[in-house]
């Protein structure tokens, strides 16, 4: 990987449309290898991929705020970028790489490309950032404040029944047990609690999330499905605001997607620990790293987002929360991996909705099975939920 082996790796120059876009100063690039801080430029020319030597070095040399130039000559196959990508994890994540055709220059995004310049080079230019960077708190609150407004569905569209439907199966997990104070940990939007408030009418909903737009929406969320009182503080996981000095702990806690998002699990586990009261229920759901369509998506895409490789496995949470003090009550997943995401997709932006609810009741029908009796199992599904009660 250091450059000092191969003299043709690309200069800033030739790398000049994308470094623009960066925001980079092509006098301020050091090659890697070289010992020094900074931008980190490096080239393979077919070498194997090195795996944790690649992790190694780069971490080492690559401090905070900077950023890993690697380029490949070409184009390689998405498979190749994607296999950097899974090397480089977790000191380095790759949100962006550049794709280089011998005329254009593109910014090759998880949702989007974007042409940047033009260029007579072939290949591809990955760019890596510290993890750390990237989870950071400032980065998080940044993130969700800028996607708050498109984070609540779409009242009317054809993926909305899936959407409320996912939160309410979330939020309803641990049954109705009358809590008499609920508190939606990384409320998002906040409709995990307010279904569960829905389903059970407590005296207090409270909610957080890093995010001051968030907790706004959220707010208003309860206040139009008639949940109240509520109240919405900001904070992270890893020190959540509530309980307050004047609170005791929640009889009810929820917490839907938000753990893969944390850069500390541990932390993270301690603090939702410090919520819940003596016998008092937890409800802890989120994405499932190993289901068959995350791994194809590891293998094949060069962008994801960090929380896909970050995630914990329902396992490994179960585990760290029983050695907090919590039992398992039950286990489940839901939504289904593959092919009903990629029909959804088909549905709201080609066939108008027609298969909203079929695909809906296909989702609640596997759901329903694997809940009951742990089939289909836990790798058909995205998505897995633990109910979990405080000794």
């Amino acid at each position: 990987m250091s450059t000092t082996d191969h003299p043709a790796v690309p200069g800033p120059a030739e790398l000049a449309p994308a470094l623009a876009d960066l925001g980079l100063d092509g006098g301020g690039l050091s090659r890697l290898g070289d010992g020094t801080v900074g931008n980190k430029l490096g080239g393979t020319h077919g070498d194997p991929l090195p795996g944790t030597r690649a992790q190694q070095q780069a971490g080492a040399e690559l401090g905070p705020g900077s950023t890993l130039l690697l380029f490949l000559p070409g184009p390689p196959p998405l498979t190749t970028l994607a296999a950097w990508r899974n090397a480089l994890w977790p000191l380095l994540h790759v949100p962006a790489w550049y794709r280089f055709d011998g005329q254009t220059v593109r910014r090759m995004e998880y949702d989007r490309q974007t042409q940047v310049g033009q260029s007579a080079l072939s290949g591809a230019l990955i760019v890596a950032r510290r993890r750390t960077d990237l989870m950071s708190p400032d980065a998080t609150v940044t993130k969700f404040d800028e996607n708050a407004a498109g984070w609540d569905g779409e009242p009317g569209g054809p993926g909305y029944p899936h959407f409320r439907w996912m939160r309410r199966y979330v939020g309803c997990f641990a049954g109705k047990k009358n809590p008499k104070s609920i508190l939606d940990f990384g409320c998002g939007a906040g409709w995990c609690g307010i279904e569960a408030a829905l389903a059970s009418n407590p005296s207090t909903l409270c909610a957080f999330d890093p995010s001051p737009r968030m907790v706004e929406q959220a707010a208003r969320n309860a206040h139009a499905a008639g949940v109240g009182p509520f109240e919405g503080r900001t904070g992270f996981g890893e020190a959540p605001p509530f309980p307050t000095q004047d609170q005791a702990p929640f009889e009810l806690v929820i917490s839907s997607g938000v753990i893969s998002f944390s850069p500390d699990p541990e932390a993270w586990m301690d603090g939702i620990a410090r919520t819940v009261a003596p016998t008092g229920d937890l409800v802890i759901g989120d994405i499932q790293r190993e289901s068959a369509g995350f791994r194809s998506r590891r293998r094949q895409r060069p962008v994801l987002p960090a929380r896909e490789l970050s995630a914990l496995t329902g396992a490994e949470v179960e585990q760290g929360m029983t050695s907090r003090g919590f039992e398992v009550v039950r286990r489940a997943s839901y939504q289904v991996t593959w092919p009903v995401p990629q029909l959804m997709h088909l549905n709201e932006t080609r066939l108008k909705g027609t298969l909203t609810y079929p695909l809906l009741w296909a989702n609640q029908l596997t759901a329903a099975s694997n809940r009951i009796s742990g089939l289909p199992p836990a790798s058909w599904f995205d998505s897995w939920v633990l109910h979990l009660r405080r000794h």
